[in-house]
């Protein structure tokens, strides 16, 4: 496998042809922004996907949002694995081909569940809208939720993107939850 960055959907290419051998082993996405992925197989079957501290279809779901990245399989015998959840459908098409689908390679692959009304009523990020996050952040990270900020809104204009790089920031799912509750809450109120 190749050791430069590529596009997210050449190496995922590899995956496919790895799962059309029936291999076994571990690919191993590294991004550019320094996060990792590991995708284990068994006989060509995808058994579980891990992306920084994500599984399963949120994992998949951060790994779409990569543009390039490197790749590295390593063969090999598995034992028997922990646990793992299992991916949906959606997430499994979109790694086995629905990645070469322009529309699905630009948007995350979505779970069945709803968005909630104030997720869907919230688009681009407003001027206002940044003051409200970072004054939320300030109580979450502290000092260093102004770098953060600064960072999560330069890299999105898209209010949602930019709550969701701010949640990865949390030590657990459950604060990340509970941040991006209290902000689309919060931005609903004050829109």
């Amino acid at each position: 496998m190749v050791s430069e960055f590529r596009p997210l959907f050449e190496v995922l290419r590899e995956l496919k042809a790895l799962v059309q051998k029936k291999a076994s082993g571990f690919f191993f996405i590294a991004t550019e922004s320094n996060n990792s992925s590991t995708i284990r197989l068994r006989n060509g079957q995808i058994e579980d996907v891990v992306f920084s501290r994500y599984r399963s279809d949120e994992a998949v779901q951060r790994l779409s949002e990569v543009s390039t990245a490197r790749a590295r399989f390593q063969p090999g015998a598995l034992g028997n694995a922990g646990t793992s959840t299992p991916l949906s459908q959606v997430a499994l098409q979109w790694l086995l081909g629905g990645f070469e689908n322009d529309a699905l390679a630009r948007q995350p692959p979505k779970s069945d569940a709803k968005p909630s009304a104030p997720a869907a009523a919230i688009a681009k990020a407003a001027p206002s809208q940044r003051e409200i996050v970072e004054k939320l952040a300030l109580d979450y990270f502290g000092p260093i939720a102004t770098l953060l900020c600064d960072e999560a809104f330069s890299g999105s204009g898209d209010i949602e993107q930019v709550l969701a790089q701010l949640a990865s920031n949390m030590p657990t799912h459950e604060e990340s939850e509970r941040f991006m509750a209290e902000a689309r809450a919060t931005l609903a109120r004050e829109s």
